[in-house]
């Protein structure tokens, strides 16, 4: 393990949350969280096979600016597709809800309704180090 590396990303305050987990715990949240809208178990594994590393974000202070989202829409029960993902800009809210901005791959930017979507951010290098530093003092 990088000793600068770690030491930074424990000064990082962004990354506070980070220490309430440990890769298993966080497979298994994402696992519950999916299980709920039992989904075909093939679909369910591709799901979190397409989500390691990515975590569930309920709160919008838990988003950070510049990170990658996927997210599933559930809006129609009969369509639950894992969407691609996009990089996150900014939230906006207003009297019809919670809207998350994100740029595409064809730099287009949309916005999706946080009130009808799970949303899932993938962990930054910095999470990611200290994820593992996480999972090494639990063993």
């Amino acid at each position: 393990m990088d000793i600068p590396k770690l030491l930074k990303a424990i000064d990082n305050e962004e990354n506070e949350m980070i220490f309430n987990y440990t890769t298993n715990k966080l497979n298994n949240m994402n696992l519950s969280i999916l299980k709920e809208l039992k989904l075909a178990h093939n679909t369910l594994n591709e799901y979190l096979q397409k989500l390691k590393n990515y975590i569930y974000v309920d709160e919008i202070n838990n988003l950070k600016y510049g990170t990658y989202l996927k997210w599933i829409c559930l809006t129609n029960p009969d369509k639950l597709d894992l969407a691609k993902g996009a990089v996150f800009c900014n939230i906006k809210i207003t009297d019809n809800g919670v809207f998350i901005i994100c740029k595409g791959f064809t730099n287009r930017h949309f916005q999706i309704k946080m009130d009808e979507c799970l949303v899932f951010q993938k962990l930054t290098s910095q999470e990611t180090i200290l994820l593992n530093a996480m999972d090494y003092l639990e063993n």
